[in-house]
Protein backbone atom coordinates (compact mmCIF):
# COMPACT_ATOMS: atom_id res chain seq x y z
CA UNK A 1 0.00 0.00 0.00
CA UNK A 2 1.47 3.42 -0.54
CA UNK A 3 3.10 5.72 2.25
CA UNK A 4 0.48 6.69 5.00
CA UNK A 5 0.40 10.29 3.89
CA UNK A 6 -2.26 12.14 5.91
CA UNK A 7 -1.18 13.50 9.59
CA UNK A 8 -4.10 11.59 11.66
CA UNK A 9 -1.94 8.13 10.86
CA UNK A 10 1.73 9.26 10.82
CA UNK A 11 0.40 10.15 14.71
CA UNK A 12 -1.62 7.36 15.72
CA UNK A 13 0.25 4.55 14.22
CA UNK A 14 4.40 5.93 13.86
CA UNK A 15 3.94 7.91 16.90
CA UNK A 16 2.62 6.45 19.96
CA UNK A 17 3.55 7.89 22.83
CA UNK A 18 2.52 6.84 26.54
CA UNK A 19 1.58 8.84 28.83
CA UNK A 20 5.22 8.37 31.06
CA UNK A 21 7.33 9.34 28.32
CA UNK A 22 5.54 12.56 27.66
CA UNK A 23 5.47 13.60 31.37
CA UNK A 24 8.90 12.90 31.43
CA UNK A 25 10.04 15.26 28.79
CA UNK A 26 7.88 18.03 30.84
CA UNK A 27 11.34 19.58 32.68
CA UNK A 28 9.78 23.30 32.18
CA UNK A 29 8.45 24.32 35.62
CA UNK A 30 6.52 27.70 34.23
CA UNK A 31 3.15 27.19 34.97
CA UNK A 32 2.17 31.18 34.62
CA UNK A 33 3.04 33.29 32.17
CA UNK A 34 5.67 36.23 32.60
CA UNK A 35 4.15 39.78 32.81
CA UNK A 36 6.99 40.10 29.83
CA UNK A 37 5.09 37.39 27.89
CA UNK A 38 1.82 38.89 28.62
CA UNK A 39 2.56 41.79 27.66
CA UNK A 40 3.57 40.40 24.32
CA UNK A 41 -0.32 38.82 23.32
CA UNK A 42 -2.07 40.71 21.61
CA UNK A 43 -5.88 40.76 21.84
CA UNK A 44 -7.94 38.86 18.52
CA UNK A 45 -11.58 39.91 18.21
CA UNK A 46 -13.40 37.04 16.77
CA UNK A 47 -16.58 39.33 16.37
CA UNK A 48 -16.42 40.18 13.09
CA UNK A 49 -14.15 40.38 9.68
CA UNK A 50 -14.04 44.12 10.40
CA UNK A 51 -13.36 44.01 14.13
CA UNK A 52 -10.75 41.26 13.18
CA UNK A 53 -8.76 42.54 10.78
CA UNK A 54 -8.41 45.86 13.38
CA UNK A 55 -6.54 43.66 15.78
CA UNK A 56 -4.72 41.93 13.47
CA UNK A 57 -2.93 44.83 11.80
CA UNK A 58 0.86 43.93 12.91
CA UNK A 59 0.40 40.25 11.96
CA UNK A 60 -0.67 41.08 8.48
CA UNK A 61 1.89 43.70 7.97
CA UNK A 62 5.09 41.55 8.59
CA UNK A 63 3.34 38.31 6.92
CA UNK A 64 2.44 40.35 3.86
CA UNK A 65 6.14 41.10 3.25
CA UNK A 66 6.69 37.05 2.40
CA UNK A 67 5.85 35.72 -1.11
CA UNK A 68 4.58 32.40 0.79
CA UNK A 69 2.25 32.76 3.69
CA UNK A 70 1.58 29.47 5.53
CA UNK A 71 -1.79 29.31 8.06
CA UNK A 72 -1.27 26.09 10.06
CA UNK A 73 -3.91 24.77 12.07
CA UNK A 74 -3.56 22.73 15.39
CA UNK A 75 -6.58 20.37 14.50
CA UNK A 76 -7.81 19.26 11.24
CA UNK A 77 -11.24 19.97 12.64
CA UNK A 78 -11.65 23.36 14.58
CA UNK A 79 -14.31 26.39 12.77
CA UNK A 80 -12.56 29.28 14.39
CA UNK A 81 -8.99 28.06 12.71
CA UNK A 82 -10.70 27.63 9.45
CA UNK A 83 -12.66 31.38 10.04
CA UNK A 84 -9.88 33.14 10.67
CA UNK A 85 -7.61 31.99 8.14
CA UNK A 86 -10.65 32.76 5.46
CA UNK A 87 -10.42 36.39 6.76
CA UNK A 88 -6.39 36.90 6.76
CA UNK A 89 -6.89 35.05 3.20
CA UNK A 90 -9.35 37.79 1.93
CA UNK A 91 -7.16 40.45 3.42
CA UNK A 92 -3.92 39.28 1.80
CA UNK A 93 -6.08 38.84 -1.35
CA UNK A 94 -7.51 42.29 -1.05
CA UNK A 95 -4.40 44.38 -0.21
CA UNK A 96 -1.32 42.60 -0.61
CA UNK A 97 -1.62 41.11 -3.78
CA UNK A 98 -1.91 37.42 -2.84
CA UNK A 99 -3.09 35.58 -5.48
CA UNK A 100 -3.22 31.54 -4.81
CA UNK A 101 -4.64 29.62 -2.16
CA UNK A 102 -3.32 26.40 -1.62
CA UNK A 103 -4.58 23.35 0.56
CA UNK A 104 -3.58 20.41 2.08
CA UNK A 105 -5.58 18.26 -0.66
CA UNK A 106 -5.00 16.42 -3.39
CA UNK A 107 -3.53 18.94 -6.24
CA UNK A 108 -5.55 17.20 -9.15
CA UNK A 109 -8.55 17.49 -7.66
CA UNK A 110 -8.04 21.03 -6.68
CA UNK A 111 -6.73 21.84 -10.08
CA UNK A 112 -9.99 19.94 -11.58
CA UNK A 113 -11.98 21.76 -8.99
CA UNK A 114 -10.40 25.21 -9.80
CA UNK A 115 -11.46 24.91 -13.40
CA UNK A 116 -14.71 25.21 -12.82
CA UNK A 117 -14.95 27.44 -9.39
CA UNK A 118 -15.77 30.47 -11.76
CA UNK A 119 -18.53 28.64 -13.22
CA UNK A 120 -21.84 28.17 -12.14
CA UNK A 121 -21.09 24.81 -10.49
CA UNK A 122 -22.44 24.75 -7.21
CA UNK A 123 -19.54 25.05 -4.58
CA UNK A 124 -20.61 22.41 -1.92
CA UNK A 125 -20.96 19.81 -5.41
CA UNK A 126 -17.44 20.79 -6.03
CA UNK A 127 -15.97 20.38 -2.54
CA UNK A 128 -17.98 17.87 -1.94
CA UNK A 129 -16.24 15.69 -5.18
CA UNK A 130 -12.82 17.23 -5.12
CA UNK A 131 -11.87 17.95 -1.36
CA UNK A 132 -11.19 15.77 1.25
CA UNK A 133 -14.11 15.65 4.28
CA UNK A 134 -11.91 17.94 6.73
CA UNK A 135 -12.41 20.81 4.63
CA UNK A 136 -16.41 20.26 3.57
CA UNK A 137 -17.22 22.73 6.00
CA UNK A 138 -19.30 25.94 5.89
CA UNK A 139 -16.75 27.80 7.45
CA UNK A 140 -14.05 26.83 4.18
CA UNK A 141 -16.95 27.26 1.93
CA UNK A 142 -16.91 30.73 2.78
CA UNK A 143 -13.92 31.44 1.07
CA UNK A 144 -14.62 29.34 -1.54
CA UNK A 145 -17.60 31.55 -2.18
CA UNK A 146 -15.74 34.74 -1.65
CA UNK A 147 -12.89 33.75 -4.25
CA UNK A 148 -15.53 32.87 -6.41
CA UNK A 149 -17.46 36.56 -6.42
CA UNK A 150 -14.23 38.31 -6.49
CA UNK A 151 -12.94 36.61 -9.46
CA UNK A 152 -16.55 37.96 -11.38
CA UNK A 153 -14.63 41.49 -10.84
CA UNK A 154 -11.54 41.48 -11.26
CA UNK A 155 -9.09 40.77 -13.62
CA UNK A 156 -6.37 39.25 -11.71
CA UNK A 157 -7.86 35.89 -10.76
CA UNK A 158 -7.46 33.86 -7.63
CA UNK A 159 -7.13 30.56 -7.99
CA UNK A 160 -7.00 27.68 -5.89
CA UNK A 161 -4.67 24.34 -5.57
CA UNK A 162 -3.80 21.54 -3.68
CA UNK A 163 -0.09 20.22 -2.73
CA UNK A 164 -0.96 16.76 -1.68
CA UNK A 165 -1.23 13.31 -3.54
CA UNK A 166 -2.95 10.74 -1.48
CA UNK A 167 -5.39 9.30 -5.00
CA UNK A 168 -4.40 8.76 -8.10
CA UNK A 169 -7.56 8.62 -10.56
CA UNK A 170 -8.30 12.88 -10.49
CA UNK A 171 -4.32 12.98 -11.96
CA UNK A 172 -5.59 10.54 -14.98
CA UNK A 173 -8.69 12.85 -15.11
CA UNK A 174 -5.95 15.83 -14.89
CA UNK A 175 -3.70 14.01 -17.67
CA UNK A 176 -6.59 13.21 -19.80
CA UNK A 177 -7.96 17.33 -20.03
CA UNK A 178 -4.40 18.44 -20.32
CA UNK A 179 -3.46 16.32 -23.48
CA UNK A 180 -6.58 16.70 -24.75
CA UNK A 181 -6.00 20.49 -24.82
CA UNK A 182 -2.41 20.14 -26.34
CA UNK A 183 -3.44 17.97 -28.85
CA UNK A 184 -1.53 15.23 -27.40
CA UNK A 185 -2.65 11.54 -28.28
CA UNK A 186 0.67 9.34 -28.33
CA UNK A 187 0.06 8.48 -25.05
CA UNK A 188 -3.56 7.33 -24.79
CA UNK A 189 -2.78 4.09 -25.08
CA UNK A 190 -0.23 4.45 -21.62
CA UNK A 191 -3.07 6.65 -20.19
CA UNK A 192 -5.43 3.62 -20.46
CA UNK A 193 -2.69 1.26 -18.36
CA UNK A 194 -2.47 4.04 -15.89
CA UNK A 195 -6.08 4.54 -15.15
CA UNK A 196 -6.74 0.80 -14.04
CA UNK A 197 -3.42 0.94 -12.08
CA UNK A 198 -5.13 4.34 -10.39
CA UNK A 199 -8.20 2.58 -10.34
CA UNK A 200 -7.22 -0.52 -8.13
CA UNK A 201 -5.03 1.59 -5.75
CA UNK A 202 -7.65 4.47 -5.09
CA UNK A 203 -10.36 1.31 -4.18
CA UNK A 204 -7.44 -0.30 -1.72
CA UNK A 205 -7.34 3.30 -0.59
CA UNK A 206 -10.85 4.17 -0.27
CA UNK A 207 -11.48 0.36 0.99
CA UNK A 208 -9.21 0.44 4.52
CA UNK A 209 -12.32 2.70 5.60
CA UNK A 210 -14.48 -0.67 4.51
CA UNK A 211 -15.29 -3.43 7.35
CA UNK A 212 -14.03 -6.67 5.43
CA UNK A 213 -12.07 -4.78 3.33
CA UNK A 214 -9.57 -7.27 1.97
CA UNK A 215 -6.95 -5.54 -0.57
CA UNK A 216 -5.46 -7.61 -3.64
CA UNK A 217 -1.93 -6.87 -3.31
CA UNK A 218 -0.72 -9.09 -6.08
CA UNK A 219 -2.70 -7.03 -8.59
CA UNK A 220 -2.04 -3.96 -6.47
CA UNK A 221 1.56 -5.08 -6.65
CA UNK A 222 1.69 -5.47 -10.29
CA UNK A 223 0.36 -2.66 -11.69
CA UNK A 224 1.07 0.01 -9.39
CA UNK A 225 5.20 -1.39 -10.28
CA UNK A 226 5.03 -1.20 -14.00
CA UNK A 227 2.86 2.32 -13.64
CA UNK A 228 5.30 3.90 -12.02
CA UNK A 229 7.64 2.93 -14.85
CA UNK A 230 5.29 4.00 -17.80
CA UNK A 231 4.75 7.78 -15.10
CA UNK A 232 8.50 8.04 -15.22
CA UNK A 233 8.79 7.74 -18.73
CA UNK A 234 6.15 10.17 -20.24
CA UNK A 235 7.45 12.63 -17.23
CA UNK A 236 10.72 12.40 -19.52
CA UNK A 237 9.30 12.98 -22.69
CA UNK A 238 7.37 15.60 -21.61
CA UNK A 239 10.14 17.88 -20.19
CA UNK A 240 11.32 17.24 -23.82
CA UNK A 241 8.47 18.60 -25.44
CA UNK A 242 7.82 22.38 -27.09
CA UNK A 243 4.14 23.02 -25.56
CA UNK A 244 2.69 25.90 -23.87
CA UNK A 245 4.65 26.33 -20.48
CA UNK A 246 1.37 26.70 -18.14
CA UNK A 247 0.13 23.27 -20.08
CA UNK A 248 3.64 21.59 -19.06
CA UNK A 249 3.62 23.02 -15.93
CA UNK A 250 0.02 21.35 -15.38
CA UNK A 251 1.04 18.02 -16.71
CA UNK A 252 4.42 17.92 -14.94
CA UNK A 253 2.35 18.15 -11.42
CA UNK A 254 -0.02 15.30 -12.22
CA UNK A 255 3.00 13.02 -12.95
CA UNK A 256 4.95 14.06 -10.14
CA UNK A 257 2.12 13.03 -8.24
CA UNK A 258 1.04 9.84 -9.89
CA UNK A 259 5.12 9.17 -9.51
CA UNK A 260 5.03 9.59 -6.11
CA UNK A 261 1.78 7.36 -5.41
CA UNK A 262 2.95 4.73 -7.04
CA UNK A 263 6.36 4.88 -5.69
CA UNK A 264 5.91 2.61 -2.69
CA UNK A 265 5.46 -0.71 -5.64
CA UNK A 266 8.38 -0.09 -7.62
CA UNK A 267 11.51 -0.99 -5.32
CA UNK A 268 14.06 1.01 -7.62
CA UNK A 269 12.58 4.38 -6.90
CA UNK A 270 14.08 6.79 -4.86
CA UNK A 271 12.22 8.00 -1.82
CA UNK A 272 10.88 10.72 -1.83
CA UNK A 273 9.43 12.37 1.58
CA UNK A 274 5.47 13.67 1.34
CA UNK A 275 6.68 17.08 2.75
CA UNK A 276 9.10 17.52 0.06
CA UNK A 277 6.98 16.84 -2.37
CA UNK A 278 4.29 19.23 -1.12
CA UNK A 279 7.07 22.19 -1.31
CA UNK A 280 7.86 21.30 -4.43
CA UNK A 281 3.98 21.19 -5.69
CA UNK A 282 3.53 24.99 -4.11
CA UNK A 283 7.23 25.75 -5.89
CA UNK A 284 4.87 25.06 -8.99
CA UNK A 285 2.15 27.47 -8.05
CA UNK A 286 4.92 30.43 -8.09
CA UNK A 287 5.40 31.10 -12.02
CA UNK A 288 6.50 34.70 -11.45
CA UNK A 289 7.88 37.14 -8.80
CA UNK A 290 4.32 38.20 -8.91
CA UNK A 291 2.62 35.10 -7.53
CA UNK A 292 1.97 34.82 -3.90
CA UNK A 293 0.99 31.59 -2.16
CA UNK A 294 -1.43 31.17 1.29
CA UNK A 295 -1.37 27.48 1.78
CA UNK A 296 -3.87 26.19 4.55
CA UNK A 297 -2.57 22.81 6.06
CA UNK A 298 -1.27 21.55 9.73
CA UNK A 299 0.70 23.00 11.38
CA UNK A 300 3.11 19.92 12.12
CA UNK A 301 3.47 19.94 8.07
CA UNK A 302 3.73 24.36 7.92
CA UNK A 303 6.62 24.23 10.75
CA UNK A 304 9.82 25.21 10.07
CA UNK A 305 11.45 21.85 11.42
CA UNK A 306 10.29 18.33 11.52
CA UNK A 307 8.09 17.41 15.28
CA UNK A 308 8.13 13.77 16.47
CA UNK A 309 11.99 13.33 16.30
CA UNK A 310 12.38 14.26 12.67
CA UNK A 311 9.12 11.78 11.53
CA UNK A 312 6.70 14.01 10.73
CA UNK A 313 6.69 17.54 8.91
CA UNK A 314 8.82 19.81 7.40
CA UNK A 315 7.34 21.09 4.44
CA UNK A 316 7.97 24.47 5.98
CA UNK A 317 12.09 23.82 6.20
CA UNK A 318 11.89 22.94 2.26
CA UNK A 319 10.06 25.59 1.45
CA UNK A 320 12.32 27.79 3.12
CA UNK A 321 15.08 25.91 1.24
CA UNK A 322 13.14 26.82 -1.97
CA UNK A 323 12.10 30.10 -0.99
CA UNK A 324 15.15 31.52 1.34
CA UNK A 325 13.64 34.28 3.85
CA UNK A 326 10.56 34.67 2.09
CA UNK A 327 8.36 31.73 4.00
CA UNK A 328 6.12 33.07 7.34
CA UNK A 329 4.47 30.46 8.91
CA UNK A 330 1.22 31.14 11.51
CA UNK A 331 0.69 28.56 14.14
CA UNK A 332 -2.56 28.17 15.71
CA UNK A 333 -3.41 25.92 18.50
CA UNK A 334 -6.62 25.49 21.21
CA UNK A 335 -7.06 24.67 24.28
CA UNK A 336 -10.94 23.36 25.37
CA UNK A 337 -13.99 22.47 23.68
CA UNK A 338 -14.58 20.59 20.70
CA UNK A 339 -13.23 19.37 17.32
CA UNK A 340 -14.59 17.33 14.38
CA UNK A 341 -13.10 14.29 13.63
CA UNK A 342 -13.61 10.86 11.43
CA UNK A 343 -13.12 7.64 12.52
CA UNK A 344 -11.84 6.28 8.82
CA UNK A 345 -8.75 5.04 9.24
CA UNK A 346 -8.13 7.34 5.85
CA UNK A 347 -9.58 10.97 5.61
CA UNK A 348 -11.07 10.63 2.24
CA UNK A 349 -13.75 12.74 0.08
CA UNK A 350 -16.21 10.70 1.78
CA UNK A 351 -15.16 10.98 5.38
CA UNK A 352 -17.42 12.56 7.97
CA UNK A 353 -16.64 14.72 10.77
CA UNK A 354 -18.39 14.31 13.62
CA UNK A 355 -17.64 16.56 16.88
CA UNK A 356 -15.53 15.09 19.72
CA UNK A 357 -15.04 16.77 23.13
CA UNK A 358 -11.24 18.21 23.22
CA UNK A 359 -9.37 16.66 26.54
CA UNK A 360 -8.27 19.30 28.91
CA UNK A 361 -4.36 19.82 28.12
CA UNK A 362 -1.97 18.28 29.79
CA UNK A 363 0.05 19.79 32.12
CA UNK A 364 2.98 22.65 31.20
CA UNK A 365 2.30 22.10 27.92
CA UNK A 366 1.98 25.36 25.49
CA UNK A 367 -1.42 25.10 25.46
CA UNK A 368 -2.38 25.34 29.38
CA UNK A 369 0.00 28.02 30.03
CA UNK A 370 -1.37 30.01 26.96
CA UNK A 371 -4.77 29.19 28.95
CA UNK A 372 -4.03 31.89 31.80
CA UNK A 373 -3.95 35.00 30.08
CA UNK A 374 -6.74 36.77 30.36
CA UNK A 375 -7.53 37.43 26.67
CA UNK A 376 -9.36 34.25 25.91
CA UNK A 377 -8.04 35.07 22.05
CA UNK A 378 -4.86 36.05 21.23
CA UNK A 379 -1.41 36.10 19.08
CA UNK A 380 2.26 36.84 19.31
CA UNK A 381 5.35 37.23 17.51
CA UNK A 382 7.54 33.91 18.57
CA UNK A 383 10.83 35.64 18.50
CA UNK A 384 10.01 38.52 21.67
CA UNK A 385 7.68 36.05 23.48
CA UNK A 386 10.18 34.84 25.50
CA UNK A 387 13.91 36.24 26.56
CA UNK A 388 15.26 32.39 26.13
CA UNK A 389 14.54 29.11 24.24
CA UNK A 390 11.14 27.79 25.91
CA UNK A 391 10.48 23.76 25.43
CA UNK A 392 6.96 22.92 25.43
CA UNK A 393 4.82 20.18 24.64
CA UNK A 394 2.19 20.92 21.65
CA UNK A 395 -0.85 19.50 21.14
CA UNK A 396 -0.79 18.25 17.03
CA UNK A 397 -4.43 16.97 16.51
CA UNK A 398 -5.09 15.37 13.40
CA UNK A 399 -8.14 13.97 11.58
CA UNK A 400 -8.84 10.89 14.43
CA UNK A 401 -10.62 11.20 17.57
CA UNK A 402 -8.26 11.52 19.57
CA UNK A 403 -6.73 14.82 21.74
CA UNK A 404 -5.41 13.66 24.48
CA UNK A 405 -1.45 12.88 25.70
CA UNK A 406 -0.46 11.00 22.86
CA UNK A 407 -0.61 13.40 20.27
CA UNK A 408 2.00 16.12 21.72
CA UNK A 409 5.27 17.05 21.45
CA UNK A 410 7.95 18.76 23.10
CA UNK A 411 8.71 22.25 20.53
CA UNK A 412 10.31 25.48 20.81
CA UNK A 413 7.85 27.38 18.85
CA UNK A 414 10.03 30.15 17.63
CA UNK A 415 11.81 27.08 16.14
CA UNK A 416 8.16 26.14 13.92
CA UNK A 417 6.28 29.26 13.73
CA UNK A 418 6.99 32.95 13.39
CA UNK A 419 3.86 33.81 14.79
CA UNK A 420 1.70 31.86 17.02
CA UNK A 421 -2.18 32.22 17.15
CA UNK A 422 -3.83 31.01 20.47
CA UNK A 423 -7.88 30.63 21.14
CA UNK A 424 -8.97 29.29 24.18
CA UNK A 425 -12.11 27.70 23.60
CA UNK A 426 -13.56 26.56 20.23
CA UNK A 427 -15.68 24.48 17.95
CA UNK A 428 -16.11 22.01 15.56
CA UNK A 429 -16.83 22.85 12.32
CA UNK A 430 -19.98 23.36 10.53
CA UNK A 431 -20.93 20.48 8.25
CA UNK A 432 -22.15 21.50 4.60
Amino acid sequence: MKHITLLGICLIVLLQFNSLLVVAQQTDTLVQLTPAQEKSLKQVSLENYKAFKASVKPLIAKMSTKQIVGLGEGTHGTAEFYQLRYYISRILIEEKGFNHVAFENDAAEMWLLNQQLNSTADVAILMKKYMMGIWQNKETKELLDWIKTYNQSHVRKVSVHGIDYPVQKPDIEMLTLLFKKAGISVFNNALLSLSAAANVQDEAWFGMNQKGFKTDWKTLNKLCGQAYVTVDSIQQQIRGLDIATDIKSDLLLALVNLKQGFEPFYPKAKYVSRDSLMAHNTSLIIKSKDDKVIIWAHDAHLGKKEVYDNAVGGTGKHLLKLFPNNYFVLGTATAVGEFGATTDARAVNTSVMSPYALEVPIKDSWEALLSTSPKSSHYFFTDSFSPKPLVKPQRFVGYGTKSGVSLYDKVNLAELYDAFLFIKQTHAPTKL
